[in-house]
C-alpha cells in the first residue's frame, strides 16, 4: 500500500510540474539560497529572523493572517508586532492564504477566495502587496497552479530539488529544513549542489526552537546552513530579491537580443 501511495504521489508530482508552467531563466545569476518560514510561528521571526539578520541576511515569511494570535503544535503564531518588525528588518512578507486551507479539503471557489482574502488582509494591514505565494501544506492542483500563477509573481510548493536553468514561477521547488544539527550534512549536500550548478536553492521550515515540532528546526541547524552558505559564496536572498534579479536579467537579455536583430 505504501509503495502504491508513493507511486501515485510521484505521478502526481510529475504531472503538476509539467503543466501550466511559467518559466524564466536563471542564466548566470546564481548561486542563491532562500530561507522561507511558513504560516508563521513567532519563533520563526524571534529566533530565525534574528539569526539571519545577525549574518546580514533576510528571509521570506509566508503569512496566513487567520492564524494570528493563536497557538498550535508549532508554538505561538504570529502577532501584529511580528509583522511590523519583519518589514522593519527588511525581511519579505509573502501570502499563504488567510485561513491556511488545504486545497484538497475545501471547494475550489472557497480556496481561491481565501487566497485573495489573505493577500488583501496583508495589503490592508501593512500597505505591502505580498506578491509571492506558497501553497499551504504544499497541496496544489493543475487548475490552481494556473489560476493563482496568473495572480502572483511566484507560487512555491514543497517538491524537492533546485531551481536551475528554466525556473517554473508557478511551482518553485523547495526543500524542507526540519530537525536538529544531525540533519546538517543533508542540508550541506543541497547547498553544495546549488553551488556547483549555480542554481537557486530554497529551504522552508516553520518553528525555530530548541525542541521544534516535526515541521520545524533548531537554531543550530539553521545557523549551520546560513554560515556554510556565506562561507562558500552562496548569496542569501529573499524570494522577492532573487526574482527581481532574475527578471531584470531576463529583460536585459531580451532587449539585447531584440536590438541585435
Amino acid at each position: 500500500m505504501t509503495t502504491l501511495r508513493s507511486r501515485i504521489g510521484e505521478v502526481r508530482q510529475q504531472f503538476l510540474c509539467s503543466v501550466h508552467s511559467r518559466s524564466v531563466t536563471l542564466e548566470d545569476q546564481g548561486p542563491f539560497v532562500s530561507f522561507c518560514f511558513d504560516d508563521f510561528p513567532r519563533s520563526a521571526y524571534l529566533a530565525g529572523g534574528a539569526l539571519l539578520k545577525s549574518y546580514g541576511a533576510r528571509g521570506t515569511y509566508y503569512a496566513a493572517l487567520g492564524l494570528m494570535n493563536t497557538r498550535n503544535e508549532l508554538g505561538d503564531q504570529l502577532r501584529r508586532e511580528d509583522i511590523d518588525s519583519i518589514l522593519t528588518d527588511g525581511h519579505e512578507l509573502g501570502c499563504h492564504t488567510f485561513s491556511h486551507f488545504s486545497c484538497r479539503r475545501v471547494p475550489r471557489s472557497l480556496y481561491e477566495s481565501d487566497v485573495r482574502k489573505g493577500r488583501e488582509a496583508i495589503r490592508k494591514m501593512t500597505g505591502v502587496d505580498p506578491v509571492n505565494f506558497s501553497y499551504p501544506y504544499g497541496h496544489v492542483t493543475a487548475h490552481l497552479k494556473k489560476m493563482i500563477g496568473m495572480q502572483m509573481n511566484s507560487c512555491r510548493g514543497i517538491y524537492a530539488g533546485l531551481n536551475t536553468l528554466k525556473i517554473d514561477l508557478n511551482l518553485l521547488r523547495a526543500n524542507s529544513l526540519y530537525g536538529d544539527i544531525d540533519r546538517l550534512p543533508d542540508a550541506k549536500a543541497l547547498l553544495n549542489e546549488s553551488l556547483k550548478q549555480r542554481g537557486w536553492l530554497i529551504f522552508y521550515t516553520h518553528d525555530v526552537r530548541q525542541n521544534p515540532s516535526r515541521f520545524g528546526c533548531t537554531l543550530a541547524l539553521l545557523e549551520g546552513c546560513v554560515s556554510w552558505a556565506i562561507e562558500n559564496g552562496l548569496r542569501i536572498a529573499t524570494v522577492r530579491e532573487v526574482l527581481d534579479t532574475v527578471q531584470r536579467t531576463n529583460m536585459q537579455s531580451h532587449a539585447t537580443f531584440a536590438s541585435s536583430r
